[in-house]
């Protein structure tokens, strides 16, 4: 499928630019004209290298890669040809980049290769490319699709509602903050001078708000620097693996927390796995796959290690076992998979199990979190407010 800009002029008289994909320039024209597109200049656009298509489009973002998939299922199952179905998955596209993607994809298969490696080429997660791979292979393309979209859909799930738990609290908090240092910044400076002119002893807790009110003045920007210095040295520090594999073992020690994380990285390696699995990958390459789902460092050693067991002729679930963090349920429930033969069904429920897990105990902890947040708040607001109407009082009662 080739790309040709154009110019045209529309039914209301105005002219359009944009580009098409189509075929041949024929087929191009033939498109124009169905949108009642009067054309006035039609060429061809350079098709752009492989390397540069895929470092321009960044690949397919989440919702992108589910719909792909989805379709990719619905049109393979329905008899459609690949290369007729990449095509209209193309058109289908919304943004610009992702058609130029599944465009370069079609092309890529149109030629022979297969789409594994084309979607391997365009930058798509590797668990996709490998499970494609296991597809093609296999001759169950549709199955595989369907099944990678679902897989995604429950992340994206996970993703959006570990999102909601933070989001809230967090706009709580900054509002919060911004009232603060808003009163602080501006209303306390003009109260000062008032509180100067008439004398008298002020209140222990105004003289505190007033010279917090006269560092921020001061050393404010500084106070700036230095969060923007320091949320720049965590980036950097993050980058080193070794910090954050002690960053990540910390989190995993944190009470409350631990249990939480712990659920979350185990629904999201089962489901991989698990998926692998069930779409025929071997399992050393699955293992080697599904490790890659773990974000925190300390779970993705242990689960490298369980890897190596498994080379050697281990249990999987003795592996995960020993390093601690993978909750006992599971394993127990991955041990029975594991002698019953059907380790890919019991790792998608053991996946299913710990989500809904940790669904509930974020709902919980948000529970808590969101009045706590906001109690904190009113404390903070109604004692800077407090230490600007104390010697307001004090002075109405000396006019008295």
């Amino acid at each position: 499928m080739s790309l040709f800009a154009y110019e045209a002029v529309n039914a209301r008289g105005r002219r359009e630019k944009g580009e098409i994909e189509a075929d041949t320039e024929r087929t191009a024209r033939q498109l124009l004209k169905s949108r009642q597109l009067v054309i006035r200049k039609l060429s061809g656009v350079e098709k752009a290298s492989e390397n540069s298509l895929k470092k321009r489009s960044k690949g397919l973002n989440g919702n992108e890669t589910t719909t792909f998939l989805q379709q990719l299922s619905t049109l393979t199952a329905a008899g459609m040809p690949l290369v007729e179905t990449l095509g209209s998955i193309a058109e289908g596209m919304e943004r610009r980049q992702a058609r130029h993607v599944v465009a370069a994809v079609r092309q890529q298969v149109l030629e022979g290769g297969s789409l594994a490696s084309a979607l391997r080429s365009q930058g798509l997660e590797e668990v996709v490319c490998n499970m494609v791979a296991a597809g093609e292979e296999t001759g169950q393309l549709e199955a595989v699709a369907s099944r990678l979209a679902e897989l995604l859909e429950h992340r994206q799930q996970m993703e959006q509602e570990l999102l909601s738990a933070t989001l809230y609290p967090a706009i709580i908090l900054g509002f919060g903050l911004i009232v603060m240092l808003f009163l602080l910044a501006v209303v306390v400076p003009q109260i000062v001078t008032v509180f100067e002119r008439t004398g008298g002893n002020l209140p222990q807790l105004t003289k505190i708000v007033i010279a917090l009110s006269a560092f921020l003045r001061d050393y404010g920007f500084l106070l700036l620097g230095g969060v923007a210095l320091g949320v720049f040295g965590y980036i950097t520090a993050m980058r080193s693996e070794s910090i954050r594999f002690k960053r990540d073992l910390l989190l995993l020690q944190m009470p409350g927390i631990s249990s939480l994380l712990a659920k979350i990285e185990t629904a999201r390696f089962g489901h991989t796995l698990g998926m692998l699995l069930t779409g025929g990958v071997p399992t050393l390459s699955a293992m080697h796959i599904a490790n890659q789902s773990f974000t925190l460092l300390p779970m993705r050693k242990v689960g490298e290690f369980a890897r190596e067991q498994l080379r050697e002729g281990g249990s999987l679930a003795e592996a995960l076992k020993s390093g601690g963090y993978i909750p006992l349920m599971a394993i127990r429930l991955i041990s029975v998979g594991e002698q019953s033969g059907t380790l890919d069904a019991m790792l998608i429920r053991v996946a299913e199990n710990y989500e809904r897990e940790a669904s509930r105990n974020m709902k919980r902890l948000l529970t808590i979190l969101e009045p706590a947040l906001v109690m904190f708040m009113a404390v903070m607001v109604g004692a800077l407010a407090l230490a600007i109407l104390l010697p307001i009082v004090e002075m109405n009662e000396l006019v008295r």
